[in-house]
């Protein structure tokens, strides 16, 4: 039952990080070339389709973490690198929370055909977000990643 937990939780940081790499690599990076009506009509769009996803695996990465760090211990390797990346987590939502999705209601008003004159500002500081989340996400899974293998090998 431990390792079915342990391969749900990895299963969870994986969807999430992948999620925030493909959207920095592929899709910010697209949205950084596509003119303003564009762009916001993709942004809006996206939005729909990334929000009722990424709260699910985000904070099922983060619990997931936090009971993995509890079950195997606080005070073991496993259990403080499950805790560490659940921190890194923590701090994926507090971003997300603070910048991005602020942004992304922003957006959600936004004609197509006039959108305001700041808009480029506005993508800059959404992706600049966007990148430093992401970039917090990554480590999160390969200490998961890590705890899991090292909790294997002390069973």
């Amino acid at each position: 039952m431990e390792k079915s937990f342990e391969l749900i939780v990895l299963l969870f940081a994986a969807l999430a990080t992948g999620a925030l790499i493909v959207n920095w690599i592929g899709l910010g990076r697209a949205m950084s070339r596509l003119s303003v009506s564009a762009y916001v009509e993709f942004h809006q769009h996206t939005n729909r389709t990334f929000d009722p996803y990424m709260p699910v695996v985000v904070f099922g990465a983060l619990a997931g973490g936090i009971a993995l760090a509890v079950m195997n211990g606080v005070h073991s390797i496993p259990g403080q690198l499950a805790a560490a990346g659940a921190v890194c987590y923590a701090l994926v939502i507090l971003i997300t929370s603070l910048t991005n999705l602020r942004i992304n209601k922003q957006i959600a008003h936004w004609s197509i055909q006039n959108p305001p004159r700041e808009w480029a500002q506005v993508r800059a500081r959404w992706i600049r977000f966007h990148v430093i989340r992401t970039l917090f996400s990554v480590p999160a899974l390969a200490v998961y990643l890590l705890a899991a293998m090292l909790s294997a090998s002390h069973q």
